[in-house]
């Protein structure tokens, strides 16, 4: 069984990009699954059929497969998650140098997810099952797992543009039952945060013979030229017919269920792909300042200072 791992920043496509790799034959998108026992489960989140997981059947069907029902696991999941998946923790993850406890606690959650994991595929029928969790502790902690055929996509999208869609008050999260708000992040704090992630993402595809790098900019601005070469570089190559659904700048997604993610999660149909780049006359030039100032080496290796953007719009 192969997972295809999005890795990134919050607030970089990760949806988006999600649902379009699910819609490749032999793929199921399942969302952002570090969510699922923290969040999708207790609350009782919509995923993206628009039923809540208690009443979906895929996801009934999927808990009942792994672990006997979700009631089963779901408390001791969501107790150990934040002990053991930490971005605190990553040193410990990345070398495997902790307290005999602690291994113990992140083998037991990772033997949930491994389930999991197993559980989406055989209900579905899929051979490749998305995750568009991002988190890098999370993917550190999953390089663990005995027999799991994990495949990289490092997402990245201008941190500017990043900051200013997580400096956005008031956005409701759309498979919140209750209204919850989405969290902000002032742009100092955002810059610091796209940095160290970034590092570790790099860190990441360095060690991993079979990963690709994926710059938003481009997934909207050429979606099917970047979908191909990313998929031949994590070893799982597209035929020109599997990529129907995307044209030259729309893409067309039917539902899936997907949990978590940005409310991209509830759109079907034919959708249009342009950049958001709002920030760019939006974002106040002190903001934009600062997060250019602490980002700057990494805009540059990332190509977003230097040369034009593929949208045709000078950096």
């Amino acid at each position: 069984m192969k997972v295809l791992y999005i890795a990134g920043v919050g607030r970089s496509g990760s949806t988006l990009l999600e649902r379009m790799l699910g819609a490749l034959p032999g793929a199921v998108n399942a969302g952002e699954l570090n969510a699922i026992f923290s969040r999708v489960v207790p609350q009782d989140q919509r995923c993206g059929c628009e039923q809540p997981i208690s009443r979906c059947r895929f996801w009934t069907a999927v808990g009942e497969e792994a672990f006997g029902g979700w009631g089963a696991v779901s408390a001791r999941m969501a107790e150990l998650q934040p002990r053991v998946v930490r971005q605190r923790h990553v040193p410990r993850l990345a070398t495997g140098v902790a307290p005999a406890a602690y291994l113990r606690d992140l083998d037991e959650y990772l033997d949930a997810h491994d389930r999991l994991y197993r559980a989406i595929a055989a209900v579905s029928g899929a051979e490749v099952v998305v995750d568009a969790s991002k988190s890098t502790a999370q993917l550190f902690a999953l390089r663990r797992v005995p027999d799991l055929d994990l495949r990289i996509l490092h997402l990245v999208r201008d941190p500017r543009g990043v900051a200013h869609s997580w400096g956005k008050q008031g956005i409701r999260k759309p498979q919140s039952r209750t209204g919850d708000a989405m969290g902000t992040y002032s742009p100092p704090r955002l810059a610091a945060l796209w940095t160290a992630l970034e590092l570790e993402c790099s860190v990441l595809a360095a060690s991993s013979p079979r990963t690709a790098h994926v710059r938003y900019e481009d997934l909207v601005d050429r979606p099917r030229a970047t979908l191909r070469q990313a998929l031949g570089e994590v070893g799982l190559p597209a035929d020109e017919g599997d990529l129907v659904h995307v044209g030259r700048r729309s893409v067309v997604l039917g539902r899936s269920h997907g949990v978590a993610g940005s409310r991209t999660r509830f759109v079907a149909g034919h959708i249009a792909l342009r950049p958001d780049d709002a920030w760019r006359s939006a974002m106040p030039t002190g903001a934009r300042r600062v997060v250019t100032a602490l980002t700057l080496p990494q805009l540059i290796g990332h190509g977003y200072v230097g040369r034009r953007h593929v949208a045709g719009r000078a950096a």
